[in-house]
């Protein structure tokens, strides 16, 4: 699987993992959602209901309002009313009925007396019935008019389809009426039932579903081009990277049968692996060539200083011979001059190769528990004479130094000292002379910083520094192993030794050790 492939189908699942996780809360709860659609149903249904009984009400009453206006404009209904007179009265109360829409109507007297009456409405278990009274003035006395409309079938199917469910009229306090569903007061004694179909939690799911499925899709290809983009554009680099490498690798390592690999960042891998073989390959020869040429290197430097005390040697036995021959009474006199010369020389021979075997043969640290502060203290103690020759101005900072740390003593005084004499040796050319030696801790390791105000390193010798057999002094005789051994002291503690500096700006030499000690020497 391509690198492209494998970033597409990751997006395309970060973008359907959290809508199915989205859709999979819902479906767990369907049964409560269910029940709160249900809840919603009931109380839309109430006020629906509600709504629908108290505008039958107001039309009700607006039509019995409008009748009581038409019966005071008809100063002959009145007037027959008033009068008793039966034979006009009744088709009074039977053309407002009509007229008005409603079910009954009665005229009555102030006494009380019915004077017309037309229609009924007597109610019935299904249905409840509205009554309206209003007092109609007229000149001799004030008559009742008394209307009714009944609510039955035709309103119960209205009120069934705004609602949507089932309805109909019951007496109050008879049987509850049917969850889910509720009870909606009419008229006294009636109330009207309106029942509502509950939701169900299948088809709660169902509905999510459906949504799900409409969405899924838009999703999917909205990641799926996405994807695609977004992967071109990583996979490109990667992909050249991978064919750069190969290429790179075909040209330095041997021939390697690489596996026919679809994944750019395997065959990346593969060919870095090919590289770093190569590499390996190539820093033992490298190795092996600077070991030669390091052994090259002691060499011509002991012949070198092995040749120069030689001459003055083989003069002196010469010389001596020669004294022998032609002026044996002053013999005694040269041996005495040319035997001198001779030891002088076999010395320096000797310092020589005590040098060089002791850089050969460094010995691992003897590890102990040591005061670097103690450390510092003697070695400036061995050079205060020179120092105070010098007038060489000394800073010590043992302010964050730890009090003990795990190293041999020995060797890093050993370090500092030949430190410290390189320093003292900078200085002799400059006026402003000043030592200063800082002693931290750092974490697990501490830290030796000298710094001196003498003639600094150029390039040349800030690179050469540590190396065997380097001097920037030669004509003081210094061998140049000295800088090299505390370099590898350092490195036998498992730190570092690093030197800085510029010319004319002094120079900085830095030594860094575990407080804990050497590492562990492998088995």
């Amino acid at each position: 699987m391509t690198l492209r492939i494998r970033i597409v189908a990751a997006l395309v699942l970060a973008a359907l993992i959290p809508m199915a996780v989205v859709l999979a809360v819902p479906l767990v709860q369907a049964e409560k959602r269910a029940n709160e659609v249900t809840a919603k149903r009931v109380e839309l249904a109430q006020k629906q209901a509600s709504s629908r009984v108290e505008r039958a009400r107001v039309a009700f009453g607006v039509e019995v309002d409008r009748a009581a206006k038409a019966l005071a404009a008809d100063r002959n209904a009145i007037a027959a009313g008033a009068r008793a007179t039966l034979g006009l009265a009744p088709a009074t109360a039977e053309a407002l009925a009509l007229r008005f829409g409603l079910d009954r109507v009665e005229i009555v007297g102030a006494s009380g007396v019915p004077l017309a009456s037309h229609g009924t409405a007597g109610g019935t278990a299904d249905s409840a019935v509205l009554v309206e009274r209003r007092s109609v003035a007229t000149e001799g006395e004030t008559l009742t008019l008394v209307a009714a409309r009944t609510l039955g079938g035709p309103f119960v199917a209205d009120v069934a389809a705004i609602t949507g469910g089932t309805a109909s009229f019951r007496a109050e306090g008879a049987a509850a009426c049917p969850e889910p569903g509720v009870e909606v007061p009419v008229i006294d004694g009636a109330v009207l039932c309106v029942s509502v179909e509950p939701a169900e939690a299948k088809d709660v799911r169902h509905e999510q579903l459906k949504s799900f499925a409409r969405v899924a899709p838009a999703a999917f290809l909205a990641a799926l081009a996405v994807g695609l983009v977004i992967a071109s554009r990583i996979a490109r680099p990667i992909r050249e990277l991978a064919d750069r490498a190969e290429a790179i690798s075909a040209q330095h390592a041997q021939p390697i049968t690489l596996l026919e690999e679809k994944d750019e960042t395997r065959r990346m891998t593969l060919a870095f692996d090919q590289m770093l073989d190569d590499l390996r390959a190539s820093e033992r020869r490298r190795l092996a060539a600077e070991r030669v040429a390091a052994w090259e290197e002691i060499a011509k430097r002991l012949a070198h200083e092995i040749k120069n005390p030689l001459s003055p040697i083989q003069l002196a036995v010469e010389n001596l011979r020669r004294t022998r021959q032609r002026a044996p009474q002053a013999f005694d006199e040269a041996f005495e001059v040319e035997t001198r010369t001779i030891l002088e020389e076999v010395g320096s021979l000797r310092a020589l190769v005590d040098e060089f075997a002791q850089f050969a043969r460094l010995p691992r640290p003897t590890v102990a528990t040591c005061d670097p502060r103690t450390i510092v203290r003697q070695t400036l103690t061995l050079f205060s004479g020179r120092i105070e020759a010098q007038c060489i101005a000394v800073v010590v900072d043992f302010a964050s130094a730890p009090a003990t740390i795990h190293a041999d003593a020995e060797q890093l005084g050993r370090v500092l000292k030949n430190v410290v004499t390189n320093a003292l040796d900078a200085m002799e050319a400059t006026t402003e002379r000043s030592l200063q030696v800082d002693v931290r801790g750092e974490g697990d390791r501490v830290v030796f910083a000298v710094r001196d105000t003498g003639r600094g390193f150029d390039a040349e010798a800030l690179r050469r520094v540590f190396e065997p057999y380097f001097t920037t002094r030669p004509d003081r005789g210094g061998t140049g192993l000295g800088m090299a051994i505390a370099r590898r002291i350092a490195v036998e503690h498992g730190g570092t030794l690093t030197a800085s500096g510029s010319p004319g700006q002094g120079a900085t030499i830095t030594l860094t050790v575990p407080v804990a000690g050497p590492p562990p020497e492998p088995a």
